[in-house]
């Protein structure tokens, strides 16, 4: 086994261990009290001249290599807060250092200012207790006798000087999960931003993750915030000048006497890994590390799920749900979700009486359960619905009324969301035994009773109130297929809707493979959701269209949506063996250790190669992309033992190879394409 696999392997096993252990951990001790050092990471904490606080240094613990200084001894009050929150009259208001404030999870270090005008500000700075992944947040309170307004609010402010320099960010278009990469070039600037639900829009807008890389050592940034942001990177001569905060119109903030409230959370994990699959890994291995310990939850994994949506929609009823029961023993699902349309309305969500009579709902959820498949429902528990002219109560001001659900959006910070989501998941559970809920359409609105901040904060709140009530619950993030991507739903749910889409065929299996090769770069494959649409409405006889459409959706979790009493025996065979094949590939996909070949207007395939360093062994998945006629497509492959023989099956065609690991290391892996292929799927386990 090579020193790099065994790296690897040592550390997925290491992360395995914290899923199910809740370890204190050991801390190297530190020359200063300010530092944070977990043994892996040392970060040396300071003010500079103007006592603005700041992370002086970060470094390697094990070889002393410098991650980054902060170089900006300019940076003042006016760089984090908005100006009329300044009144400066001389006076140093700083604590005189940092406080301890250490928890079962985190190093944790706070410095608080009391502002002479009647306002406080703490800074926080968290380091995980293994690995190198620290969380920076800011709060401010109202520490004087009148309501006071934030025009904007703080995230983080910093200066960093990298070692080996930085050359470029990498972030993501949202809902298309295209990534972008520039040069960081010294005095350009990169702005970013979103707006209310952290990818709000198509034509604007980022996921809010990015990547600041340079020679060796790459910055990995993720905010936990559900709502609108923005972020601005500008380089230096030696590094970059970053501030993120929340604009104006993802604020609107009014703090009462004595009230504060926490901003978004800005996650950096600082990887030195020499390749992007193996950065990625070390990102993505340490955040699920970190979802597992604040949130719980069941363990990540690959159902094979079943949802009407894009079958029938709202038109969903008795009749339709017993077909499927009937229908669904060969597919072997895991999960049975009943979407939108299932109940009389919302803020009630008492089974429609015109389409189930009374306990049937309940009864066919209850014998899906008894069969271990998972029964869920869809809710949009944040809608409530009038009676007659007459306001609902906790109705938000100005009214917003949704002609999807029909209903009116709640004013969460005023209506207690989070005791009412409490109740509202208790009552489903209870009720109609479900073990998977999907919520589900718009929280937030440009103009509220409270004001953005004020109700994102809400929902952050109830949907972590639920998480911990229900640790065995499934819930999937859809926020209208996609809108809610960040570094809360991902870590406190099992899986999210990427988009919306309710077409088939070949044009959706390319969609689908672009939106899933492209999230895997930053949404853990568990969570990268795609569907398969009314199979029975294709050409049913057309294999290879069938196996390639189910394989657009395997790179992640597998959902279908369709009417399973009118697929033909002949497409079911091809269906049910690609299940198979989707069970088999999900093996390896728990380890987030990839190379991707994304799609590109101009390549002849797009692949994802997932491996298990554990054995060491891979799984290669590739698609037809703009090849005509027959083509052979090269998939590199690395994380393999050289002096290894391994057997190569193409689970296609049947034909099985046998070559050593530093072959395939070498020459890369070479798959036949005849004129009407459309995907191939082999995987490379040791041979016997």
């Amino acid at each position: 086994m090579t020193n790099c696999v065994r790296s690897i392997r040592c550390r997925y096993l290491f992360i395995l261990a914290l899923y199910f252990l809740f370890s204190a951990g050991v801390a190297t001790p530190s020359a200063r009290g300010e530092d944070l050092d977990n043994g892996t990471l040392r970060l040396k904490l300071g003010f500079n001249a103007a006592r603005i606080p700041i992370i002086e240094q970060a470094e390697w613990v094990g070889t002393g290599e410098i991650v980054f200084t902060d170089s900006a001894s300019t940076s003042d009050l006016g760089d984090w807060l908005p100006q009329d929150l300044i009144q400066p009259d001389g006076r140093r208001h700083f604590t005189s250092q940092w406080r301890n404030r250490d928890d079962s999870n985190f190093f944790v270090r706070e410095v608080t200012k009391e502002l002479p005008n009647q306002w406080r500000m703490m800074w926080t700075v968290e380091l995980a207790r293994q690995g190198a992944l620290f969380r920076l947040h800011v709060r401010l309170k109202n520490t004087g006798n009148e309501p006071r307004g934030v025009e904007w609010f703080p995230g983080w402010t910093a200066q960093w000087d990298v070692a080996d320099g930085v050359k470029w960010v990498r972030r993501w278009g949202s809902l298309r999960y295209i990534a972008a990469q520039d040069s960081i070039k010294a005095n350009e600037s990169i702005e970013m931003n979103s707006h209310l639900h952290s990818s709000d829009k198509d034509s604007s807008g980022t996921d809010p993750y990015w990547i600041v890389g340079g020679k060796k050592t790459r910055l990995h940034f993720g905010l936990e915030w559900c709502g609108g942001w923005g972020a601005k990177l500008t380089g230096t001569d030696s590094g970059f000048r970053f501030a993120v905060q929340l604009p104006a119109e993802d604020t609107q903030l009014t703090l009462q006497p004595g009230e504060g409230i926490d901003g978004p959370v800005l996650i950096v994990t600082p990887t030195a890994e020499q390749t992007d699959m193996e950065s990625r890994q070390a990102w993505m291995s340490q955040r699920l590390a970190m979802g597992r310990l604040l949130y719980n939850g069941p363990t990540p994994s690959f159902p094979l799920t079943f949802n009407h949506w894009y079958s029938v929609g709202p038109a969903v009823d008795a009749q339709f749900l017993g077909r499927q029961i009937d229908s669904m023993g060969p597919y072997g699902f895991d999960a049975f979700i009943v979407d939108l349309g299932w109940y009389d309305s919302v803020g009630s969500w008492q089974p429609d009486a015109q389409k189930f009579a009374s306990g049937q709902l309940e009864q066919m959820l209850a014998s899906l359960k008894e069969k271990g498949i998972k029964p869920g429902l869809w809710t949009a528990p944040q809608y409530v619905t009038a009676s007659g002219d007459v306001l609902p109560l906790y109705v938000d001001d100005p009214p917003q009324w949704s002609d999807f659900v029909q209903g009116y959006l709640l004013d969460l910070w005023g209506s207690d969301f989070e005791d009412r989501l409490l109740s509202h998941v208790g009552a489903l559970r209870s009720r109609y035994s479900i073990d998977w809920w999907k919520y589900d359409q718009p929280f937030f609105t440009d103009s509220s009773r409270a004001g953005v901040m004020r109700n994102v904060e809400s929902f952050q709140d109830a949907l972590k109130a639920v998480r911990a009530a229900q640790p065995d619950l499934t819930i999937e993030n859809c926020e209208s297929g996609g809108r809610m991507i960040n570094e809360l739903t991902l870590l406190a749910t099992q899986t999210s809707w990427l988009r919306d889409g309710g077409d088939n065929g070949r044009g959706h299996a390319q969609e689908n493979v672009i939106r899933a090769l492209g999230a895997l770069e930053f949404v853990f494959p568990s969570a990268v959701y795609r569907w398969t649409n009314n199979l029975d409405q294709m050409d049913q006889n057309d294999d290879e269209l069938t196996r390639f459409y189910c394989r657009s959706a395997m790179a992640g979790t597998w959902g279908i949506s369709s009417d399973l009493s009118r697929i033909s025996r002949r497409q079911r065979d091809v269906v049910t063996g690609e299940i198979q094949n989707y069970r088999r590939l999900s093996e390896f996909k728990s380890h987030c250790l990839y190379d991707v070949i994304q799609p590109d207007d101009s390549a002849n395939s797009a692949s994802v190669t997932f491996y298990d360093p554990d054995v060491p062994r891979a799984a290669v998945l590739v698609y037809r992309w703009n090849a005509q006629g027959s083509f052979s497509a090269q998939v590199p492959v690395s994380m393999l033992t050289p002096n290894l023989a391994y057997r190569i099956t193409d689970v296609d065609t049947g034909v099985k190879t046998r070559l050593k690991g530093k072959t395939l290391m070498r020459d890369g892996l070479s798959i036949s394409f005849g004129s009407g292929r459309l995907s191939a799927l082999l995987f490379i386990e040791p041979a016997k």
